[in-house]
């Protein structure tokens, strides 16, 4: 039993290495390679794995922030020609930064639906804003129901799932952004300048990013439309998990309203908010606990940064603009490393916004933390106990997805056409890309277990299925093997006893043995025999 266990810790620990070998780019092949022979690129992990600055961040935050200055800067000069205040400006800036996140604008034939979609958020936001300003309870319970309807209809596949996240986009800005009527001229002036809003957001944030991409600087682009990837086939054993999470929902909001509108009813909105954020992606309950803890660990440093300034210094006026735009420019730009840095960025604008020219006391700093802490025991107690949906369930299903999709990969023959493969590709990328929210908690756990290469645990598994992925373009050789190892592979997911990182680590193995045979074969038809071998003519 020692001698087996000690066998595998070094099997292991030689997987490793070979692991870290095989992501290394072989430099030769590129100067090797002909002009006239035409090589598949080596496929690249999808951009949710990455874990570093990337250029088209860099340039989505850049355009952001120019954007949310301009929309601000005209829907406030507009405002002030109604006598109104700047609540208009800071929703049309909420906008661009909510919408920005859609990708790059598209063609120019979805302009009126796009511009369709900027309006609709801005008269939600103030619709709904003003029921929680006037009919607290009427506007609770439409806030309740649209989010949770917004998660239930992720089932229905990626077009309903879009309709759905576009119905929560006005409640993300209400609670940014709570609606007031301020305008001398009454309600048609306050839709008037809200539509302005809508209208301001939209066009600065297409024409900035058409510029950006006209001059050459990366940027984020949306999936592509006229290539749609399927959806997975479910089956239908249980309740499904949207529901459970639209279930899940509507009790922690409705937790989240009853707790702020009783004892803090003058911040009600952030138990809300966090709440929001900590939910409404979630895919299981670790991934709850997860962002929970990563929304408190962000709010706690915004918290004390805003202390810090609020301290040494009181902002007015266009400091407090230029400090919130550069904290919000850092934000947007460490987002996707890791969500706890965009917490902390938020936590620090609200504070700046909501404490210009005063000194907020440490009172009001400490009432806003523990706000945020209720409302992260609120989602993280509703997703452990209410219908859980367990983490490594989660994670089983989307690598039986991967699998799936990279069997379909593996099994084509080889006259497949360039198209075909090409789409079974996406597909397969699209999968990887699925993987990604459920990474970061697994492998989260997995630090905390120690929990070693040659160890069943989700987090291996999705690491050495990551590496599988760097061969996927270049499936050759022993076609039957490989399909029986994905095979093999993706039937142990479906076994508690049977060892899923041993099957996926053998998958890896042949694969980068396969992609090793393929390279060779191809420098020896490139490479320039010696003279002692040539023939005389």
């Amino acid at each position: 039993m020692v001698g087996s266990r000690r066998r595998l810790t070094v099997e292991a620990r030689a997987f490793q290495v070979e692991m870290q070998r095989s992501v290394l780019p072989d430099e030769r092949e590129s100067e090797m390679r002909p002009k006239g022979m035409i090589m598949q690129k080596r496929a690249a992990l999808p951009a949710s794995f990455t874990t570093m600055f990337r250029p088209e961040d860099i340039s989505a935050a850049a355009v952001t922030i120019v954007a949310m200055v301009a929309a601000f800067c005209t829907v406030y000069g507009i405002s002030t020609h109604y006598h109104a205040g700047a609540n208009a400006g800071i929703l049309s800036a909420v906008l661009v930064m909510t919408q920005s996140r859609r990708g790059a604008a598209g063609h120019d034939r979805s302009l009126p639906m796009e511009l369709a979609v900027f309006l609709f958020v801005a008269l939600g936001a103030a619709a709904v804003g003003w029921l929680l300003h006037h009919a607290f309870v009427v506007g609770a319970a439409v806030f309740i129901a649209v989010v949770s309807l917004s998660v239930w209809t992720r089932r229905f596949g990626e077009k309903i799932r879009r309709i759905g996240s576009l119905l929560a986009l006005p409640l993300v800005a209400v609670l940014v952004v709570p609606a007031r009527s301020n305008a001398p001229g009454g309600v048609p002036v306050d839709i008037l300048l809200v539509c302005i809003a809508g209208a301001a957001a939209f066009g600065w944030l297409f024409v900035l990013t058409r510029h950006a991409i006209r001059i050459g600087l990366p940027m984020k682009a949306r999936k592509d439309a006229k290539h749609p990837v399927a959806e997975p086939q479910r089956t239908s054993q249980g309740m499904p998990a949207s529901t459970r999470m639209a279930i899940q929902m509507v009790i922690a909001l409705t937790a989240a309203f009853a707790i702020g509108r009783l004892g803090f009813p003058q911040h009600w909105s952030w138990i809300v908010l966090t709440v929001y954020i900590v939910c409404v992606g979630a895919t299981s309950r670790g991934d709850v606990l997860y962002k929970g803890l990563l929304r408190l660990g962000g709010a706690l440093g915004g918290t004390i940064t805003a202390a810090l300034v609020q301290h040494l210094f009181v902002p007015h006026g266009t400091e407090t603009a230029i400090l919130i735009f550069a904290v919000l420019f850092v934000g947007i730009c460490l987002r996707n490393i890791n969500y706890a840095w965009w917490a902390a960025s938020a936590t620090l604008v609200i504070s700046l916004l909501q404490a210009t020219g005063l000194r907020s006391s440490s009172g009001t700093l400490e009432l806003r933390l523990e706000e945020i802490l209720i409302g992260a025991v609120c989602a993280v107690v509703t997703a452990w106990f209410v219908l859980p949906i367990r983490t490594e369930s989660v994670v089983r299903r989307r690598l039986s997805d991967a699998l799936l999709a990279f069997d379909e990969l593996a099994s084509c023959p080889t006259d497949t056409q360039p198209d075909e493969r090409a789409h079974k590709l996406r597909v397969l990328e699209d999968r990887m890309a699925r993987m990604a929210p459920v990474a970061e908690p697994v492998e989260w756990h997995r630090r905390l277990t120690r929990a070693t290469p040659g160890d069943d645990h989700p987090a291996v598994w999705v690491e050495t299925l990551r590496h599988c992925f760097r061969h996927a373009d270049s499936v050759a050789g022993r076609q039957e093997e490989l399909v029986r190892a994905i095979r093999i592979s993706r039937k142990t997911l479906g076994q508690k006893d049977a060892s899923t990182t041993a099957a996926l680590q053998r998958l890896h193995r042949l694969l980068a043995t396969d992609e090793k045979q393929f390279a060779d074969r191809e420098r020896s038809m490139i490479e320039p025999k010696s003279p002692a071998d040539a023939q005389p003519e």
